[in-house]
């Protein structure tokens, strides 16, 4: 039996609209029964106050064997949203169960969600009533967490996160009253992406007869606010000219959808399941469709299916994070967001930062990656996915291998370093990998990738220098031997170690020994000087020994 006062019964009644005339007359009946008097006005009777006054009143509970006085303002008694009441009551509300009374005796599927109780944390699952009003942390099967009272888990709401994913308790069970009493089947949550438009949803949609029948209901609680007529007009008349069959079930008092052509249908007020079940019944009879008036048991069947609807719809996924991918815990290090959860503890869809370890041999990289990148992304390791496609990258294809496209710089590859058993034909000309050449004229063995050696001026280092050595010492156009001193070059016989180089290849200060010969007729002058010492001196330097013999020193005389 529910131990709220009759006045707390009332309240949600009245929750979330507007007051009738009748609804105002039923609240003071039902207070009169506990109004004792006015202490700020004494001698004013309750039908003479405002139910928004700021009076203080003192009050006695009606609710049996209780007859608690208290004091309090009437607008507490009075609002709409969490109205007060008897404080002995709520005391007794909260007090530690009985046997079979606590929230782990009555509600299992809600202990599972449960993380800590915020309001009393000596309190749990085992010493809460499920009407307690203490607010809780609760973790659903996605992983999102957020803060709510238990009585309003109790009383069906769910994760903010989550929302039903498209749907709501109010409409699984219309849709499960309208199967039931029309034959047909219903789809919830039905979606399409309209033209020109982003993808739209739809809140029933019956397949049957086709093309379908696409049905929106428009609760005042969600469709009276600021900008909501303008959008429910712009989806219906994008629906309308895409060809579909749309339907408008709207709350009574709520303005119609100005489209052409959409006929209004009311229901409510409120979101009595069966109320609006009743109007779409209209909609399906109009058009010629089976509909018959359900019996009570008939209709507690269909409300039953719609709360397991429901409860399926919010509840996520059964299994966890390590069942769908059992090779994470390996590389599971820890949990940054909710340290402590591993992911036999967590669904595949979780938004918690995790830091893992790649199990790789060799690797052991460490990054950090949300749950459901990996176990529904199939995302892993960064540095691994790095070298793979590097490696893939890096293999040719027909007729593009170095050994197919340069075959002689492939005949000098020794090998790939870092990667055994590579051959020319697993490498591309432009490689950046490192490899070991022999020079194919003076056998030195160098490193270098094959993209350097494809460039121009680039093979052996060795060559290299001698080639660099030898264009040093080339003289200039106009500026040899033969062109500044021909006199020498006719006596020049061969460059000692060089026999290919001649006079016009010799600059006239190089330092390379040279045989000479007198030209002289008759003279059997030979000797070796450098053109640098032949040349100095206008071009008498180390002449001809024979012609010029050396002078005798002092000494000598």
């Amino acid at each position: 039996m529910d131990d709220r006062c009759p006045w707390q019964l009332s309240g949600s009644a009245v929750m979330g609209k507007r007051r009738s005339a009748t609804e105002v007359t039923a609240v003071r009946a039902r207070l009169k029964t506990e109004f004792v008097s006015n202490l700020s006005s004494p001698g004013t009777a309750l039908e003479d106050i405002p139910l928004s006054s700021t009076d203080r009143c003192q009050w006695r509970c009606s609710a049996e064997g209780c007859d608690h006085e208290w004091r309090t303002r009437l607008q507490f008694r009075t609002r709409t949203v969490n109205p007060s009441g008897c404080p002995e009551c709520a005391k007794r509300r909260n007090r530690a169960p009985g046997p079979g009374e606590a929230l782990a005796d009555l509600n299992p599927a809600l202990v599972r969600q449960f993380r800590r109780n915020l309001s009393r944390p000596d309190r749990g699952p085992d010493t809460l009533r499920p009407q307690s009003h203490d607010l809780c942390e609760w973790e659903c099967a996605q992983g999102h967490i957020w803060p709510a009272t238990l009585a309003n888990r109790t009383n069906g709401r769910g994760c903010p996160d989550c929302i039903g994913h498209g749907r709501s308790p109010f409409e699984c069970n219309v849709a499960m009253l309208v199967e039931a009493a029309s034959g047909v089947s219903v789809e919830l949550d039905h979606r399409l992406r309209l033209p020109g438009r982003s993808q739209d949803r739809f809140d029933l949609y019956l397949p049957e007869p086709a093309p379908g029948l696409l049905i929106d209901l428009d609760p005042e609680w969600t469709h009276n606010r600021p900008g909501s007529l303008e959008r429910d007009t712009a989806k219906t008349a994008a629906a309308l000219a895409a060809g579909l069959d749309v339907e408008r079930i709207r709350s009574r008092g709520l303005p119609p959808v100005p489209v052409p052509g959409l006929i209004h249908h009311e229901a409510g007020p409120g979101v009595d399941p069966e109320d609006w079940a009743e109007a779409v019944g209209v909609v399906l009879r109009h058009r010629g469709l089976p509909w018959r008036q359900l019996t009570p048991a008939e209709v507690l069947a269909a409300l039953t299916k719609g709360v397991q609807l429901w409860e399926r719809a919010v509840a996520g996924p059964e299994v966890s994070a390590a069942d769908v991918a059992p090779h994470l815990e390996a590389e599971f290090v820890a949990n940054l967001t909710n340290p402590g959860r591993g992911p036999d503890r967590m669904p595949p869809g979780c938004n918690d930062v995790c830091v893992w370890r790649c199990g790789q041999p060799g690797c052991g990289y460490e990054w950090q990656a949300a749950l459901h990148s990996r176990a529904l992304g199939g995302r892993g390791c960064s540095r691994c996915a790095s070298t793979r496609v590097g490696v893939a990258n890096s293999r040719p294809g027909a007729g593009e291998s170095l050994a197919e496209v340069n075959p002689a710089m492939a005949a000098e590859l020794i090998e790939v370093v870092d990667h055994i058993g590579w051959t020319a034909f697993d490498l591309l000309p432009g490689s950046n990998k490192t490899c070991r050449w022999r020079c194919s004229d003076c056998r030195f063995e160098y490193p270098a990738p094959p993209n350097r050696r494809t460039g121009q001026s680039s093979g052996c280092p060795r060559c290299a220098r001698q080639r660099t050595s030898t264009a040093r010492v080339r003289p200039k156009p106009g500026r040899s031997l033969q062109d500044v001193h021909p006199a020498l070059a006719d006596e020049l016989l061969e460059v000692i170690g060089e026999s290919n180089l001649t006079a016009k290849e010799l600059r006239p200060s190089s330092a390379k020994l040279c045989r000479w010969a007198c030209s002289k007729p008759g003279c059997p002058g030979r000797w070796e000087a450098t053109p640098d010492q032949r040349s100095r001196r206008g071009g008498t330097g180390k002449r001809c020994p024979v012609c010029h013999p050396p002078r005798k020193s002092r000494t000598q005389q």
